[in-house]
């Protein structure tokens, strides 16, 4: 009993705890649910495996078990504290967020939607969830990435997402950068390209405001060593990279491609949430990587253990994801 009471009495007495208030902390994550399609035709965009006679025969019970499966890691991954934004990836539609948080569970929970159509050419997206209770959109925006050296090109668009969180103003950025399936060196100009793009709107808002909470999150096809990501983060005193930690030691890394695990899915915060004594705070300086067994499988061809994917190939395996989801726990004194 001694401990604690000593404890309690240092508290009285500490200046720095006189007239502040402690939140208690909040998730915030990332998944890229890997080709989450509703069973509709699209006409709009050419990519048509998941229509309900496309290659991938995706028929409504594949699509209402994967719905349930990321339900199941969402509320596995919240544990005993409020998510209170969920950034995405690869998911087609309003329709889909919409089943998701009304025909799952998560209808118990709150969230409601930001999403934009993105011009890209398989015709997927990036959203964000967010719960009421605990984050206050005041303003969102679509950022498209264009090359004025190729007016053809098309890909995701990154969401800019301004809202009040404990409190205290948080500027949020979804990504999803042009993939690496195709090579890492052959699209590394267009990851660039998104880089250049999402930092002029940083450095606008940090020309304003250099103390603002930016948190930036998403796929970003490269690891935090990669060209794009260094230019973003290049300026030590704008940009930190925050430290993976998987959660269970299953993973080595957010994605396995062929043997190698590799961290493509990152959370980058300014300066701001990691330094400040009052304000927001990221927790550890770090974020999980959320390694859980459901999301694994025995990988039969590599040693180790893989990702546990909807479809291997033109196959369905029964899965969720080729991406493990990312989260940082945040907290604010003030």
């Amino acid at each position: 009993m001694k401990t604690p009471l000593l404890y309690l009495l240092l508290l009285l007495i500490s200046p720095t705890v006189i007239g502040q208030q402690v939140f208690s902390p909040i998730r915030i994550v990332f998944y890229n649910v890997e080709n989450l399609f509703d069973v509709q035709s699209d006409s709009s965009v050419a990519y048509n495996q998941f229509d309900s006679d496309g290659d991938h025969h995706w028929n409504e019970y594949r699509y209402r078990k994967k719905l349930m499966m990321i339900y199941k890691t969402l509320v596995a991954l919240e544990g005993n504290l409020p998510v209170a934004i969920i950034g995405l990836a690869e998911v087609e539609n309003k329709k889909v967020l919409s089943d998701l948080i009304s025909q799952t569970p998560l209808n118990q929970k709150n969230y409601k939607i930001i999403h934009f159509e993105s011009p890209d050419r398989r015709g997927i997206d990036v959203a964000l969830l967010y719960q009421v209770a605990q984050f206050n959109p005041l303003y969102a925006k679509r950022i498209p990435v264009v090359s004025p050296e190729a007016p053809t090109f098309r890909t995701r668009d990154i969401l800019y997402v301004k809202g009040l969180l404990l409190n205290d103003t948080v500027h949020v950025f979804v990504n999803h950068w042009p993939s690496s399936y195709s090579g890492l060196m052959r699209n590394r100009p267009k990851r660039l390209l998104a880089a250049h793009t999402l930092k002029q709107t940083l450095d606008s808002i940090q020309s304003i405001n250099p103390h603002a909470n930016l948190l930036v999150m998403g796929d970003f096809n490269e690891t935090p060593g990669g060209p794009a990501i260094k230019f973003l983060t290049r300026n030590a005193e704008s940009l930190y990279n925050l430290d993976p930690k998987p959660d269970f030691g299953n993973a080595k890394g957010s994605i396995k491609r062929g043997s190698v695990w590799s961290v493509y899915d990152q959370m980058i915060v300014s300066k701001s949430l990691i330094t400040d004594s009052t304000g927001l705070f990221v927790k550890d300086k770090s974020f999980h990587i959320f390694d859980v067994g459901f999301l694994l499988e025995r990988d039969s061809k590599f040693s180790g253990v893989k990702a546990f994917r909807s479809y291997e190939g033109f196959k369905y395996h029964g899965g969720i994801s080729d991406h493990l989801p990312v989260y940082i726990e945040i907290s604010a004194v003030k």
